[in-house]
């Protein structure tokens, strides 16, 4: 088997993978929200705004898995 495609299957990557989407996804809701469009920005600055949004999206996972954990353990009324 071809350890290319074995390296494209790694957990972290397809995590990464699916969060840039997620972060894209992001992006691109929040530009039609301020009524602009992905030609009005540079790719510098369309770069910055998905890596900015990487950020948020990981930050929301780490809070909803922490979250999870603390209902498992029934203190998630505290």
């Amino acid at each position: 088997m071809d350890l290319e495609r074995l390296q494209a299957l790694l957990p972290h990557k397809v995590f990464n993978r699916r969060v840039r989407k997620a972060a894209i996804r992001r992006v691109r809701k929040d530009l039609i929200l301020h009524g602009k469009s992905e030609h009005d920005l540079s790719k510098d600055e369309l770069e910055y705004l998905v890596a900015d949004a990487e950020t948020d999206v990981k930050s929301d996972l780490q809070k909803a898995g922490l979250l999870g954990a603390l209902a498992l353990l029934g203190l998630g009324g505290l």
